[in-house]
């Protein structure tokens, strides 16, 4: 009996081995396209709404309603980032061709720089040593010059990536719009599998979860930029409209606003005299921060799963692996809650 059960025993830890490699093999294969699948994932789910009133709107046209949608998404995303880096690329070539010729001036700090807390004194020598001598000042910053080139080249290529990543995703979106009925027969077997039962509620779930989160950010960006665009246009900050579109950028991508208002608000005060930079700077620093109570109304409406679980799932999530965390964590923690509520309701059947 030992003789015929060890090399059965073999040959099962062989095939258990076999299909681990297949699978190790297919993921590392995979690997590339993980993260540009999943926001094509995410993409779907969340206007998969929209998708479906067009396709009845073309008569159940649905590859057609795939491909509009797909086309719609790319222009929204690759004509302004065209627009941003031709207009980069020009500003660029401007500012080399001024050093070259020697005629790039920075004009005197106001007086009133000076007097700001803190930073007053400082900012205005700086401010100073480059009008008077633009080359003494490069030459005496230049450690700081080059640091702050490095990491404005190496947040450019983030997002030149990102770029990348998020117009791999929609294509992989409309492909996956395209075949959604398909998509969704496997998805349900695939919780059922898992779930059995349940495997429906958690799969509606999921979904529910996903375009929360998706109109939270989206709603919580769009509210917060709408507060500082009206203040950039009441107070007329020059390039108002370009401004508030870099807040809506920053919103989307969780990044913070006041990245782009504190810059407003020291022009703001440099500029100008009286309550206006004041007023300016509260509406300013209120709406950077608005963000903070308005995303939590938003996230988590209407759904089975407590608010505070999602946006725990969100931040948390975010924390972790980024902007993507905040969709993955937030489906994860839900599910997680579903799983400890049938356990719960488990036991209390037991007892």
């Amino acid at each position: 009996m030992k003789n015929k059960l060890i090399p059965e025993q073999i040959e099962i830890y062989l095939k258990a081995a076999l299909v681990f490699l297949i699978i190790y093999a297919c993921f590392q294969i995979f690997k590339p396209f993980l993260l540009p699948v999943i926001w094509g994932i995410i993409i779907a789910v969340a206007i998969f709404p929209l998708h479906s009133g067009l396709t009845g709107r073309l008569k159940n046209r649905a590859g057609l309603s795939a491909t509009l949608i797909t086309l719609l998404l790319l222009a929204i995303i690759v004509i302004p980032s065209a627009l941003f880096t031709q207009s980069l690329i020009e500003n660029v070539k401007d500012l080399a061709s001024q050093f070259r010729m020697g005629t790039f001036t920075i004009s005197p700090p106001p007086e009133n720089v000076a007097g700001w807390p803190v930073i007053g004194k400082p900012v205005n020598d700086i401010w100073q040593l480059f009008s008077d001598n633009m080359s003494e000042g490069v030459e005496q910053y230049m450690p700081q010059i080059q640091k702050t080139g490095e990491w404005l080249l190496s947040k450019l290529s983030g997002i030149a990536s990102s770029l990348l990543v998020f117009i791999l995703a929609i294509v992989i979106a409309g492909i996956f719009l395209s075949k959604s009925p398909k998509g969704y027969g496997m998805v349900s077997r695939i919780f059922a599998l898992l779930v059995g039962d349940k495997g429906s509620e958690f799969e509606q779930n999921s979904k529910a979860t996903i375009r929360s989160v998706v109109n939270g950010v989206l709603g919580t960006a769009v509210i917060q930029t709408t507060i500082l665009a009206v203040s950039f246009y009441v107070f007329k900050v020059p390039f108002a409209g370009i401004l508030s579109l870099i807040v809506l950028f920053c919103a989307i991508a969780q990044l913070p606003t006041i990245l782009v208002v504190l810059p407003a608000i020291i022009y703001m005060f440099s500029e100008t005299t009286g309550f206006g930079p004041v007023v300016f700077a509260i509406w300013g620093i209120l709406g950077s921060l608005s963000d903070n109570f308005i995303k939590p109304m938003l996230l988590g409406r209407g759904m089975k799963i407590p608010m505070i679980v999602i946006l725990i799932g969100s931040i948390g999530g975010m924390m972790l692996m980024g902007i993507i965390g905040l969709f993955i964590g937030a489906v994860v923690m839900a599910l997680g809650y579903q799983l400890f509520q049938i356990w719960i309701e488990i036991n209390e059947q037991r007892q």
